[in-house]
């Protein structure tokens, strides 16, 4: 079994619902993976059981959190060096990745923003810009999260899809939204390619 120890709160969240996505648009059989939620970094240490039983029993930990930036007490070094210190105190095995790229700071909206369809919906990031620079420095201006909840809220959607935005779901198996052929999405799933090709050896 591959577990996935996800940053996000809950399964209700879009973290959590866009990795269960791109793992079935990979093919991956989802009977050999389980995507564990941790409440964030602070709260990692609260799944050691889970790490530690997991290896015994010949699966593989992959750590999946966001490398945040210097402005949130983060970076990809600083939280890459974090994590790797609470895996060697906690003593179990796991690899790590950390959104956008597992390169550079950011955070999963920063990788989000990159896979949303610019190409089809031009005027809604234009019109989304032009709003930001109304609201000046007077305003306090929307975070990426809020830019991606307002771009998949203002699509026109049946019923039953706005209802699944509340949990999570964004729509990410829909092309005319979400390209998840897109080459900033590389790195992660070659990371993800990587673990499981060696969990199924």
């Amino acid at each position: 079994m591959i577990k996935i120890f996800l940053e996000s709160k809950n399964s209700s969240t879009p973290e959590y619902v866009f990795i269960s996505t791109l793992l079935r648009f990979m093919g991956v059989d989802s009977s050999i993976f389980n995507l564990i939620p941790v409440n964030g970094k602070d709260s990692l240490h609260l799944s050691a059981n889970h790490f530690i039983q997991n290896t015994l029993e010949g699966g593989t930990n992959l750590i999946i959190f966001d490398a945040d930036s210097a402005e949130n007490n983060g970076g990809y070094e600083r939280r890459k060096d974090e994590l790797k210190e609470v895996i060697s105190r906690l003593g179990i095995e796991a690899e790590i990745f950390l959104f956008p790229d597992d390169e550079h700071d950011g955070d999963f909206e920063t990788m989000l923003e990159s896979v949303a369809r610019k190409d089809l919906h031009e005027g809604f990031f234009g019109c989304f810009k032009d709003y930001e620079y109304c609201l000046g420095d007077r305003y306090i201006h929307p975070n990426r999260k809020g830019k991606l909840y307002a771009y998949i809220t203002s699509m026109r959607l049946s019923n039953r899809q706005r209802r699944s935005i509340g949990s999570g779901n964004w729509l990410f198996e829909n092309n005319d939204f979400w390209n998840l052929n897109s080459p900033s999405l590389e790195p992660l799933k070659s990371f993800l390619n990587k673990n499981f090709m060696q969990d199924n050896q």
